[in-house]
């Protein structure tokens, strides 16, 4: 593998990703943090179970940068959207090569991925992680960050509040090659 990445590291015409998919609800999430001894903070609920699924894509090894596209949380993510998503990398990056990691999943190794695999194989190379190795897969990097940020003990109002907010904080991590760096450089990973 440490060969395999020094020569896709190399590549100007090649770029690699890593994918996957994660859900985020309306309601507030109880995250971790401190508050003075016998003030227990209030984390506020409405009951609400809409939210949104968002298949992401992160670019690991060179130019770092994430593309996402999110879906009501009624939207499961089925191949088809997979297929979507992994058309919009390839069209991204017109005349290169698209490296893909990514699980097990159903939705990605259904006949119909396979089939789409196959007719793209001159610019596309998937690569399946390991079976229940989700350590092993940046873009779980990229989801606990989003997740950390939007969390707050208080409620958003709506599905549009929740969605501003995540495109919020994605267009904000694209101009920060340096935190994606952080968060999902593929040698930490993938060595």
């Amino acid at each position: 593998m440490p060969n395999l990445l020094s020569t896709l590291e190399s590549s100007s015409d090649t770029v690699v990703y890593a994918l996957d998919e994660t859900g985020v609800s309306v309601e507030s999430d109880n995250r971790q943090f401190w508050s003075p001894i016998g003030h227990p903070p209030v984390l506020e609920k409405n009951g609400s179970h809409d939210g949104v699924n968002i298949i992401g894509s992160t670019s690991i090894l060179n130019d770092f940068h994430t593309v996402n596209d999110i879906y009501p949380s009624n939207k499961s993510i089925t191949s088809e959207e997979v297929k979507s998503h992994i058309s919009h990398l390839l069209n991204l990056n017109e005349g290169k090569k698209v490296v893909v990691f990514m699980d097990n999943a159903k939705n990605h190794t259904s006949n119909s991925m396979k089939k789409f695999y196959f007719e793209n194989r001159a610019r596309l190379k998937i690569i399946n992680l390991p079976k229940y190795s989700p350590m092993m897969n940046p873009q779980e990097h990229i989801w606990r960050n989003l997740k950390a940020k939007l969390f707050r003990p208080s409620v958003r109002s709506s599905i549009y509040e929740l969605i501003s907010d995540i495109k919020n904080i994605f267009t904000e991590l694209n101009v920060k090659k340096d935190e994606i760096y952080s968060l999902a450089y593929a040698r930490n990973y993938l060595v």
